[in-house]
């Protein structure tokens, strides 16, 4: 099952990201992250945009976000960025793709026109997954990100949407 997140949820976010963080080579941050500073990147989660979490015999084992891209600049209004996390024992299972497909869809029904992705190169899994899933590489900086001692690209994948709703904070439509 997946539905929204809720506000109980955040310890459970909290530690699928933070163990993403140990692992290395799945996101930027380099050091976990408190409950506190989840419990806020939570509050900026609210409609249009979401979290989505994965429920596997009751308990939460992964999450997908739709967040802003280029956050306060109005002309990127109409684009979303996912992103998505899985606990390390529930990766492998195809619930990636199941989250990323949810997300697809309500970015697509909030009225997004462009969703897109930032992946780290070394994080291949990801990138088939979404270039399964119709999104296609757009640009890439070469060794943008240092993971332990390597230097990895940052990789830009993006998917256009069919317009299934109102354009975000378009109430006319």
């Amino acid at each position: 099952m997946i539905r929204s997140a809720n506000l109980s949820d955040i310890g459970r976010l909290t530690a699928i990201y933070n163990e993403a963080i140990l692992e290395g080579g799945l996101t930027g941050d380099l050091e976990p992250l408190s409950v506190d500073n989840r419990r806020l990147w939570f509050i900026e989660h609210g409609p249009p945009y979401g979290i989505f979490v994965k429920i596997v015999e009751a308990s939460v084992v992964g999450y997908a976000a739709l967040s802003p891209y280029r956050k306060g600049r109005g002309a990127f209004g109409e684009t979303c960025e996912l992103s998505y996390y899985l606990a390390k024992s529930h990766r492998g299972r195809r619930l990636g793709a199941e989250l990323a497909r949810r997300a697809i869809h309500e970015a697509s029904h909030s009225g997004f026109r462009l969703i897109m992705a930032a992946v780290l190169g070394c994080n291949q899994t990801s990138i088939n997954l979404l270039t399964k899933l119709e999104f296609s590489i757009m640009g890439r900086l070469p060794d943008a990100a240092r993971v332990n001692t390597t230097y990895v690209d940052h990789i830009y994948l993006a998917r256009a949407l069919a317009l299934n709703g109102p354009a975000p904070g378009d109430e006319s439509r």
